[in-house]
Protein backbone atom coordinates (compact mmCIF):
# COMPACT_ATOMS: atom_id res chain seq x y z
CA UNK A 1 0.00 0.00 0.00
CA UNK A 2 2.99 2.44 0.76
CA UNK A 3 4.12 1.68 -2.71
CA UNK A 4 1.00 2.72 -4.15
CA UNK A 5 1.37 6.00 -2.90
CA UNK A 6 4.55 6.65 -4.05
CA UNK A 7 4.02 6.08 -7.60
CA UNK A 8 3.12 9.45 -10.02
CA UNK A 9 -0.26 8.76 -10.89
CA UNK A 10 -1.24 9.16 -14.86
CA UNK A 11 -2.41 12.29 -16.16
CA UNK A 12 -5.61 11.76 -18.02
CA UNK A 13 -6.79 14.54 -19.65
CA UNK A 14 -10.53 15.00 -20.59
CA UNK A 15 -12.45 17.28 -23.37
CA UNK A 16 -15.46 19.50 -22.81
CA UNK A 17 -18.01 19.79 -25.82
CA UNK A 18 -17.80 20.13 -28.77
CA UNK A 19 -14.01 19.20 -28.37
CA UNK A 20 -11.83 15.83 -28.07
CA UNK A 21 -8.72 15.02 -27.09
CA UNK A 22 -7.21 17.62 -29.04
CA UNK A 23 -8.27 20.19 -26.82
CA UNK A 24 -5.39 19.59 -24.93
CA UNK A 25 -2.61 19.70 -27.68
CA UNK A 26 -0.55 22.88 -25.78
CA UNK A 27 -0.27 20.24 -22.39
CA UNK A 28 0.42 16.84 -23.13
CA UNK A 29 4.39 17.75 -23.46
CA UNK A 30 4.74 20.12 -20.67
CA UNK A 31 2.71 17.37 -18.20
CA UNK A 32 5.35 14.76 -19.60
CA UNK A 33 8.42 16.42 -19.37
CA UNK A 34 7.21 17.44 -15.84
CA UNK A 35 7.73 13.56 -15.21
CA UNK A 36 4.39 12.39 -15.46
CA UNK A 37 2.53 9.18 -17.83
CA UNK A 38 0.28 11.57 -19.46
CA UNK A 39 -2.93 10.80 -21.81
CA UNK A 40 -5.54 12.97 -23.18
CA UNK A 41 -8.54 10.69 -24.42
CA UNK A 42 -11.45 10.43 -26.33
CA UNK A 43 -14.74 10.41 -24.58
CA UNK A 44 -16.83 7.62 -24.97
CA UNK A 45 -18.86 8.13 -27.95
CA UNK A 46 -17.07 11.36 -29.40
CA UNK A 47 -13.72 11.55 -31.96
CA UNK A 48 -12.37 7.69 -32.31
CA UNK A 49 -13.71 6.72 -29.02
CA UNK A 50 -16.34 3.84 -29.13
CA UNK A 51 -20.01 4.83 -30.14
CA UNK A 52 -22.19 3.38 -27.60
CA UNK A 53 -25.61 5.27 -27.96
CA UNK A 54 -26.91 3.74 -25.26
CA UNK A 55 -24.34 4.95 -22.79
CA UNK A 56 -25.46 7.91 -21.87
CA UNK A 57 -25.41 8.75 -18.17
CA UNK A 58 -22.62 10.43 -16.62
CA UNK A 59 -21.65 7.95 -13.90
CA UNK A 60 -21.37 4.53 -16.43
CA UNK A 61 -18.69 7.34 -18.47
CA UNK A 62 -17.32 8.56 -14.85
CA UNK A 63 -16.11 4.65 -14.54
CA UNK A 64 -14.43 4.92 -17.87
CA UNK A 65 -11.53 6.74 -16.21
CA UNK A 66 -10.49 4.49 -14.07
CA UNK A 67 -10.84 2.00 -16.08
CA UNK A 68 -8.70 3.40 -19.03
CA UNK A 69 -6.16 4.26 -16.08
CA UNK A 70 -5.74 -0.05 -15.08
CA UNK A 71 -5.50 -0.76 -18.88
CA UNK A 72 -2.68 1.91 -19.49
CA UNK A 73 -1.14 -0.08 -16.61
CA UNK A 74 -1.82 2.47 -14.18
CA UNK A 75 -2.73 2.11 -10.17
CA UNK A 76 -3.77 5.91 -9.97
CA UNK A 77 -5.36 8.48 -11.70
CA UNK A 78 -5.40 12.05 -11.93
CA UNK A 79 -7.82 13.34 -13.81
CA UNK A 80 -7.81 16.64 -15.52
CA UNK A 81 -11.08 17.96 -17.39
CA UNK A 82 -12.77 20.68 -18.98
CA UNK A 83 -16.18 21.55 -18.99
CA UNK A 84 -18.22 18.53 -19.11
CA UNK A 85 -15.20 16.51 -18.56
CA UNK A 86 -14.35 18.46 -15.87
CA UNK A 87 -18.04 16.55 -14.70
CA UNK A 88 -16.54 13.43 -14.99
CA UNK A 89 -13.31 13.72 -13.02
CA UNK A 90 -15.47 14.97 -10.25
CA UNK A 91 -18.09 12.07 -10.32
CA UNK A 92 -14.90 9.61 -10.91
CA UNK A 93 -13.36 11.23 -7.70
CA UNK A 94 -16.84 10.03 -5.58
CA UNK A 95 -17.34 6.84 -7.17
CA UNK A 96 -13.01 5.51 -7.28
CA UNK A 97 -11.49 7.60 -4.44
CA UNK A 98 -9.38 4.72 -3.76
CA UNK A 99 -7.91 5.32 -7.50
CA UNK A 100 -8.45 8.79 -7.80
CA UNK A 101 -5.69 10.58 -6.16
CA UNK A 102 -6.85 14.08 -6.77
CA UNK A 103 -8.49 16.13 -9.73
CA UNK A 104 -8.15 20.32 -11.06
CA UNK A 105 -11.10 21.05 -13.83
CA UNK A 106 -11.49 24.04 -16.07
CA UNK A 107 -14.84 25.71 -16.25
CA UNK A 108 -16.35 23.33 -13.89
CA UNK A 109 -18.27 23.50 -10.83
CA UNK A 110 -19.47 20.61 -8.83
CA UNK A 111 -22.01 18.92 -10.44
CA UNK A 112 -25.10 19.68 -8.41
CA UNK A 113 -24.58 23.77 -9.64
CA UNK A 114 -26.07 21.84 -13.39
CA UNK A 115 -28.64 19.61 -11.62
CA UNK A 116 -31.07 22.29 -9.83
CA UNK A 117 -29.97 25.52 -11.76
CA UNK A 118 -28.30 26.31 -8.11
CA UNK A 119 -26.68 29.59 -9.78
CA UNK A 120 -27.80 32.32 -12.17
CA UNK A 121 -26.92 31.26 -15.36
CA UNK A 122 -27.00 33.26 -18.87
CA UNK A 123 -30.43 32.22 -18.83
CA UNK A 124 -30.35 33.72 -23.06
CA UNK A 125 -27.18 31.55 -23.35
CA UNK A 126 -27.93 28.11 -21.81
CA UNK A 127 -32.23 28.36 -23.33
CA UNK A 128 -29.95 28.40 -26.89
CA UNK A 129 -28.27 25.68 -25.76
CA UNK A 130 -31.23 23.87 -25.16
CA UNK A 131 -33.18 24.59 -27.78
CA UNK A 132 -30.01 23.48 -30.17
CA UNK A 133 -29.33 20.59 -28.86
CA UNK A 134 -33.20 19.26 -28.48
CA UNK A 135 -33.78 19.14 -32.00
CA UNK A 136 -33.60 16.16 -34.37
CA UNK A 137 -31.69 19.06 -36.85
CA UNK A 138 -29.06 19.10 -33.92
CA UNK A 139 -27.39 15.94 -35.30
CA UNK A 140 -26.52 17.96 -39.10
CA UNK A 141 -25.76 20.90 -37.48
CA UNK A 142 -22.89 19.65 -35.37
CA UNK A 143 -20.92 18.54 -38.32
CA UNK A 144 -21.05 21.96 -39.59
CA UNK A 145 -18.17 24.04 -39.59
CA UNK A 146 -20.15 27.68 -39.39
CA UNK A 147 -22.26 26.01 -36.56
CA UNK A 148 -19.21 24.68 -34.35
CA UNK A 149 -17.70 28.05 -34.95
CA UNK A 150 -20.68 30.12 -33.44
CA UNK A 151 -20.66 27.92 -30.52
CA UNK A 152 -16.48 28.02 -29.89
CA UNK A 153 -16.88 32.03 -30.39
CA UNK A 154 -20.03 32.46 -28.10
CA UNK A 155 -18.71 30.53 -25.24
CA UNK A 156 -14.97 32.00 -25.72
CA UNK A 157 -13.40 34.96 -24.23
CA UNK A 158 -14.37 38.25 -26.79
CA UNK A 159 -11.84 38.10 -29.58
CA UNK A 160 -9.94 35.05 -28.15
CA UNK A 161 -9.79 32.70 -31.30
CA UNK A 162 -7.81 29.56 -29.28
CA UNK A 163 -10.74 27.80 -29.18
CA UNK A 164 -12.58 28.79 -32.54
CA UNK A 165 -9.52 28.74 -35.23
CA UNK A 166 -10.19 24.64 -34.25
CA UNK A 167 -13.80 24.38 -35.30
CA UNK A 168 -13.08 22.83 -38.44
CA UNK A 169 -11.37 19.74 -36.91
CA UNK A 170 -13.80 19.45 -33.93
CA UNK A 171 -16.95 19.61 -36.76
CA UNK A 172 -15.04 17.43 -38.70
CA UNK A 173 -14.88 14.71 -35.79
CA UNK A 174 -18.46 14.99 -34.80
CA UNK A 175 -19.52 14.34 -38.02
CA UNK A 176 -18.08 10.79 -38.12
CA UNK A 177 -20.54 8.02 -37.70
CA UNK A 178 -22.75 8.23 -34.22
CA UNK A 179 -20.60 10.69 -32.54
CA UNK A 180 -23.10 13.66 -32.95
CA UNK A 181 -25.94 11.65 -31.51
CA UNK A 182 -23.67 10.13 -28.83
CA UNK A 183 -23.15 14.16 -27.73
CA UNK A 184 -26.49 15.01 -28.49
CA UNK A 185 -27.72 12.20 -26.08
CA UNK A 186 -25.18 12.92 -23.66
CA UNK A 187 -25.93 16.30 -22.95
CA UNK A 188 -30.04 15.63 -22.90
CA UNK A 189 -28.87 13.53 -20.04
CA UNK A 190 -27.15 16.26 -18.51
CA UNK A 191 -29.68 18.72 -18.71
CA UNK A 192 -32.65 16.22 -17.93
CA UNK A 193 -30.80 14.75 -14.74
CA UNK A 194 -33.19 15.13 -11.98
CA UNK A 195 -36.22 13.33 -14.91
CA UNK A 196 -34.01 9.86 -15.25
CA UNK A 197 -33.95 7.38 -12.48
CA UNK A 198 -30.11 6.99 -13.17
CA UNK A 199 -29.97 10.85 -12.55
CA UNK A 200 -31.32 10.64 -8.71
CA UNK A 201 -28.37 8.31 -8.40
CA UNK A 202 -25.97 10.82 -9.75
CA UNK A 203 -27.04 13.03 -6.99
CA UNK A 204 -26.63 11.07 -4.47
CA UNK A 205 -23.24 9.96 -5.60
CA UNK A 206 -22.49 13.67 -6.26
CA UNK A 207 -23.16 14.28 -2.14
CA UNK A 208 -20.21 12.28 -1.43
CA UNK A 209 -17.70 14.50 0.54
CA UNK A 210 -14.02 13.93 -1.19
CA UNK A 211 -10.94 14.80 0.85
CA UNK A 212 -8.24 14.31 -2.08
CA UNK A 213 -6.47 17.71 -3.45
CA UNK A 214 -9.47 19.55 -5.61
CA UNK A 215 -8.46 22.61 -8.03
CA UNK A 216 -11.01 24.25 -9.87
CA UNK A 217 -10.38 27.26 -12.43
CA UNK A 218 -12.63 29.69 -14.24
CA UNK A 219 -12.08 31.65 -17.17
CA UNK A 220 -12.93 35.28 -16.12
CA UNK A 221 -14.86 35.62 -19.48
CA UNK A 222 -16.68 32.31 -19.16
CA UNK A 223 -20.49 33.41 -20.55
CA UNK A 224 -21.96 30.27 -19.00
CA UNK A 225 -21.14 30.12 -15.75
CA UNK A 226 -20.61 33.19 -13.12
CA UNK A 227 -18.15 32.82 -10.44
CA UNK A 228 -20.80 32.41 -8.05
CA UNK A 229 -21.26 28.95 -9.30
CA UNK A 230 -18.25 27.45 -7.62
CA UNK A 231 -19.47 28.91 -4.35
CA UNK A 232 -21.05 25.56 -3.19
CA UNK A 233 -17.58 23.42 -4.21
CA UNK A 234 -16.62 23.55 -0.42
CA UNK A 235 -19.13 21.83 0.98
CA UNK A 236 -18.20 18.58 -1.06
CA UNK A 237 -14.23 19.36 -1.30
CA UNK A 238 -13.20 18.85 1.90
CA UNK A 239 -9.52 18.43 1.33
CA UNK A 240 -6.91 20.76 -0.31
CA UNK A 241 -9.38 22.64 -2.14
CA UNK A 242 -8.32 25.77 -4.20
CA UNK A 243 -10.15 28.18 -6.81
CA UNK A 244 -8.07 29.90 -9.12
CA UNK A 245 -9.19 32.33 -12.03
CA UNK A 246 -7.72 33.15 -15.60
CA UNK A 247 -7.61 36.72 -17.02
CA UNK A 248 -8.64 36.64 -20.37
CA UNK A 249 -10.27 33.42 -21.03
CA UNK A 250 -13.99 32.47 -21.16
CA UNK A 251 -15.30 28.86 -21.10
CA UNK A 252 -12.55 26.92 -22.93
CA UNK A 253 -9.65 28.47 -20.86
CA UNK A 254 -6.84 25.34 -21.64
CA UNK A 255 -7.24 27.03 -25.41
CA UNK A 256 -7.47 29.80 -24.64
CA UNK A 257 -5.13 30.67 -22.43
CA UNK A 258 -2.83 27.36 -22.70
CA UNK A 259 0.80 29.14 -21.21
CA UNK A 260 -1.31 29.90 -18.07
CA UNK A 261 -3.50 26.90 -17.88
CA UNK A 262 -0.02 24.96 -18.39
CA UNK A 263 1.23 26.62 -15.36
CA UNK A 264 -1.85 25.78 -13.27
CA UNK A 265 -1.71 22.10 -14.00
CA UNK A 266 1.65 21.98 -13.47
CA UNK A 267 1.48 23.61 -10.07
CA UNK A 268 -1.26 21.26 -9.15
CA UNK A 269 0.91 18.65 -10.41
CA UNK A 270 3.56 19.09 -8.12
CA UNK A 271 1.63 17.45 -5.06
CA UNK A 272 1.77 14.33 -6.68
CA UNK A 273 5.61 14.35 -7.97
Amino acid sequence: MGEHHQERPLVLLIHGFPEYWWAWRDHIEPIAQAGFEVAAIDMRGVGGSDKTPDVVDVPTLAQDIPAIARALGASSVVPIGVGRGGGLAWTSAALSPDVVRGFLTFSSPHPKVFSFGSTRRNSSMWRDILATYMRPLARKGLGETKHIERILEQWSAPGNDGAKSQAELYAEALRLPLAADSSIEQLRWSYMTVRHVTGWHYMRISRTPLRMPIWTVRGELDPLLEAEAWGKDRRYARGDYRHVEIAGAGHFVPEEQPEESTRVILEFLEQFA
